[in-house]
């Protein structure tokens, strides 16, 4: 994986990271406009995957890493769940970087998985 850096596993910084994505993912649903909401489901995703890369002794800050890591070492995540974060992180950069605009049909039509999918890995962490 490109932009893999192998570090001393660090389980305090895996602790760190997660408890920030709890916090984040507790006032998620302060947001009221959907860009916000993509961009921060796109952060949360983002420090849990860093999170359990750290308690195996690696990290990245290239979000294409993170994904590919998670692909290979995250096992309770699917395929189709791993192609939805890539989506995320697809759909993110465009708003951030494109300016594209996003409706509240795209978040609604793939919400429930997505928190699915945090629930899930807060788990593992």
């Amino acid at each position: 994986m490109n932009n893999l850096v192998k570090i001393t596993k660090d389980e305090r910084r895996a602790k760190a990271l997660t408890d920030l994505a709890r916090n984040r993912y507790l006032t998620i649903s302060e947001l009221k406009e959907p860009y916000r909401q993509i961009g921060e489901y796109h952060e949360i995703i983002c420090e849990i995957i860093l999170a359990i890369m750290c308690k195996y002794g690696f990290e990245t800050l290239n979000p294409k890493t993170l994904i590919e890591f998670a692909k290979e070492n995250i096992k309770v995540l699917t395929s189709a769940e791993i192609s939805l974060i890539d989506d995320l992180r697809i759909k993110r950069n465009n708003i951030v970087y494109y300016g594209e605009t996003v409706t509240s049909d795209f978040l609604s039509a793939r919400k429930s998985v997505i928190d699915w999918i945090i629930e899930k890995m807060l788990k593992t962490c």
